[in-house]
């Protein structure tokens, strides 16, 4: 089996934690894949986590091979909500969509994947 390296990026969100594995493949990424504590509570958490990451994966490729990391995914998820928000002091979270987001942009700013225009 091969070896990917590993980048972990987690949030904290109204019914637990979001965990984000993003694998990387000779330095370029490759794989995303989403964990929660809560994902266990419900017959759907772990499919959706699942099909939620092969669409993120798909979308991060595409957009990292076009240029527009940014303007693709990331955009498309940010403040999605439901109603188990939470307020925390150094980041406002509103959902488990939300923090997947967060973390895909701190991601991709930490590879130099995105931008910022300002």
């Amino acid at each position: 089996m091969k070896d990917y390296k590993t980048t972990t990026i987690s949030k904290k969100v109204g019914c637990g934690r979001v965990h984000c594995l993003f694998l990387e493949d000779d330095g370029v990424f490759y794989k995303l894949f989403i964990k929660g504590n809560h994902a266990k509570e419900t017959a759907c958490g772990e499919s959706w986590f699942c099909a939620i990451a092969k669409l993120i994966t798909y979308a991060m490729r595409r957009s990292i091979w076009e240029g527009n990391t940014k303007e693709g995914i990331i955009k498309q998820l940010l403040g999605q909500r439901c109603s188990m928000a939470i307020a925390d002091p150094k980041e406002h979270i509103v959902s488990c969509s939300d923090a997947v987001a967060k973390c895909v942009l701190k991601y991709c700013k930490m590879r130099d994947l995105v931008k910022d225009k300002n």
